[in-house]
């Protein structure tokens, strides 16, 4: 898993909205992302990790010890 996807999963577990994280991840870290290219990648490890929702996501990573 990319660095990027870490933060974005970081910041919503810390409940961070998507256009909250966008501006984290470049006032913080200098990563350029839009709300969309989030919202894809969200997108994106739900599929890999076959979670209907990002609450299943959530558990599943916290099991894998991702998060």
């Amino acid at each position: 898993m990319e660095k990027r996807d870490l933060l974005i999963i970081e910041y919503l577990s810390k409940g961070f909205k998507t256009t909250e994280i966008s501006q984290k991840l470049m006032t913080e870290h200098s990563i350029k992302v839009s709300k969309i290219l989030i919202e894809k990648r969200l997108k994106t490890l739900r599929t890999k990790f076959q979670a209907k929702t990002l609450f299943q996501l959530a558990v599943i990573l916290k099991n894998e010890n991702i998060i």
